[in-house]
Formats: structure tokens, sequence, C-alpha cells
């Protein structure tokens, strides 16, 4: 694994928590769905919490799996798991510097 400099972490940092807001947006988007689902009027509305606290429960334990209590030897491989879920691009990769970037490619091509 690379260690980042101070520089590149503070990439990383960014990076992280533009991963964070997007990953939330889809989620909204998803919860919107949820909610507007027509199945639900006819539902029992017992049911309907029940299935909606269940996504949200879910979606926090990911988010606190992910982002919380992040350290600076952690952005590395939190970075890479944002790509993973292609939640980040190759264009936000390419802030990185080219050592980064290639790392960040060999790990990938290794999964």
């Amino acid at each position: 694994m690379i260690e980042l400099t101070k520089n590149q972490k503070k990439i990383a940092r960014e990076l992280i928590n533009l991963g964070l807001q997007r990953e939330c947006l889809s989620f909204k988007n998803e919860i919107t769905q949820f909610v507007n689902n027509s199945k639900w009027e006819a539902s029992n509305p017992k049911e309907f919490y029940h299935q909606l606290y269940k996504k949200v429960n879910t979606f926090d334990v990911h988010l606190g799996k992910r982002y919380d209590y992040l350290t600076g030897s952690h952005y590395f491989n939190t970075v890479l798991s944002l790509i993973y879920d292609k939640i980040l691009t190759q264009e936000d990769i390419e802030r990185f510097d080219v050592e980064v970037q290639n790392e960040i490619s060999r790990v990938m091509n290794n999964l």
C-alpha cells in the first residue's frame, strides 16, 4: 500500500466527502422512490414504517462503517472502496498525483 503525502491526504479527504455526498444523494433518491411507491397507499402504515426504518438503519450502518472515525492511514483504502463501488469516477481520481493514480490502478486491476 502507498503512504499518502499531506497534500494527497487533503485530496483524499475531499474525495471522501464527495463520495459521502453522492451516497447520501443516491439514498435520498431511493427513499423518495420508496415513499412515492403507490403500493404503500393501500398498505399497512405500520409495515411501511418498518420497511422505511430498515432502509434508513441499513444505510446508517453502511455510512458508519465507511466514514466514521477515518484517519489518514485509512484514506487510501476508503478511496479504493469508493472507486470499487463506482461512487468516484476516473475524473475524480485524476486529482491525485501520478504515483497515487498508478497505485490505485494497480490495486483495482488486481481485484
